[in-house]
């Protein structure tokens, strides 16, 4: 793993980086036929995570996935409506994942725990996708979209909402047993929900790196946000 602190989202290492990533296979996160639109998607998530939405073309994700723009206008009408399916993908991503680690997980900060480790794990493996989670939807709420493009933001903003609701239910679970202070919840959540999603700032795969290696990071910032709603086991 590497905490590359210093180094800029738009370096060549970074950009070399995503190149690798959307030329290398393919995660089984994206629940799509394989072909055109998983492969828009992917090439989308990298050039947004390198230049960020105001600053992407439809012709700088055409060079990342190496085509013709029309490929991409093929299935998509706009750079809006691409930033928001890879947007919707990443949180079906992540939503999939922090479902199956809370499964059948009794104790509230366990439970709390696994959604968080798998929250970290899932950035971990799909970087560029959920680095355009983080770059936020609001934007685009009061912005030129068709009734179309706001109803589908209101529901990715509904889908994140429910995402959050997880966590909130396990908090306040939590304070209802008596293994943490009272404390704000919505406040709380947001707090640990933001020390996760800053994974995507630090956070950058390196070639070679084991599923072991990223399971002990995942589970060591996990720890360290629950440990922050100051329960008095130091799990």
């Amino acid at each position: 793993m590497t905490l590359d602190l210093e180094q800029s989202p738009t370096s060549s290492n970074h950009r070399r980086a995503s190149r690798r990533a959307t030329n290398g296979s393919r995660s089984s996160g994206v629940h799509r036929e394989e072909g055109s639109v998983a492969e828009i998607l992917r090439a989308a998530a990298n050039a947004f995570m390198l230049k960020g939405y105001a600053a992407t073309s439809i012709d700088d994700v055409a060079d990342v996935l190496g085509c013709t723009k029309g490929r991409i206008y093929h299935h998509f009408r706009s750079k809006v409506d691409l930033f928001f399916e890879v947007h919707n993908e990443a949180m079906s991503m992540v939503m999939s994942a922090v479902r199956a680690a809370a499964d059948g997980v009794k104790d509230p900060l366990d439970r709390l725990e696994a959604m968080s480790r798998a929250h970290v794990l899932v950035i971990m493996r799909e970087i560029a996708f959920e680095c355009v989670v983080v770059q936020g939807l609001e934007m685009h709420l009061h912005s030129q979209t068709t009734p179309k493009q706001r109803k589908t933001l209101r529901g990715i903003l509904a889908l994140r909402d429910e995402y959050e609701s997880f966590f909130v239910d396990a908090i306040a679970e939590a304070i209802r047993e008596g293994k943490v202070p009272r404390q704000e919840v919505q406040v709380v959540v947001k707090a640990l929900l933001g020390a996760l999603n800053w994974t995507t700032i630090w956070y950058r795969p390196r070639r070679g790196e084991s599923d072991a290696e990223r399971n002990r990071v995942a589970t060591t910032v996990a720890r360290f946000c629950v440990r922050g709603l100051g329960g008095a086991d130091a799990r």
